[in-house]
């Protein structure tokens, strides 16, 4: 009797790839808009940065990612004005992500 080895389980495959599907279509609908800030907004949030920074405060930030509104806490660790990039806990997030902040006391 031949083995058919490896040949015997490609119907089962199947199985695998429609569950990363699935996962990808919920992943895909749980995904957000960015919100829309005005220019004053964005103004105000690019100065409390700044000043957070220049204080070194411990802040709290929520920020937009990939269709994800995701949150971190810490100190800024260092600001790029040019590119109006922040890295925060060795994470980049540019100022135009920035949706909220909140001192931390």
């Amino acid at each position: 009797m031949l083995d058919r080895g490896i040949i015997k389980w490609q119907p089962f495959d199947s199985c695998f790839n429609s569950k990363q599907i699935i996962c990808d279509l919920e992943n895909e609908k749980e995904k957000q808009n960015l919100p829309v800030l005005s220019e004053d907004q964005l103004n105000v949030l690019e100065e409390e940065v700044i000043n957070a920074y220049n204080l070194k405060q411990l802040i709290n930030i929520q920020y937009y990612y990939n269709g994800n509104i995701r949150t971190i806490n810490g100190q800024i660790n260092f600001i790029d004005v040019q590119k109006k990039e922040m890295i925060l806990n060795n994470v980049g997030i540019y100022f135009k992500q920035i949706i909220k902040i909140e001192e931390l006391n």
